[in-house]
């Protein structure tokens, strides 16, 4: 399996993966920023990032997105506007 992309089952399947907090740390935000947190698969075995994107100018405009194996954007939300 290449790192860039994945077969859509692949990705189905880590999208459905039962998720949590990598670590503990506590993450203040302020916004505008951008924030990455560290997820990881129940079995320890996939790792993943959330990201947190806010509008500088808007702040009403927020993307969520998850990544799996590093690069690979597994599901994406943009609230308040379209995606840039």
């Amino acid at each position: 399996m290449n790192n860039t992309y994945l077969i859509q089952n692949d990705a189905d399947a880590l999208i459905s993966l039962r998720k949590g907090r990598a670590d503990e740390n506590v993450r203040n935000v302020s916004l505008p920023q951008s924030l990455v947190v560290p997820l990881v698969s129940e079995d320890k075995r996939e790792h993943f990032q959330l990201d947190i994107h806010s509008g500088r100018i808007d702040l009403s405009k927020v993307t969520y997105q998850t990544r799996g194996r590093q690069v690979v954007v597994l599901v994406r939300l943009d609230v308040g506007g379209t995606s840039p």
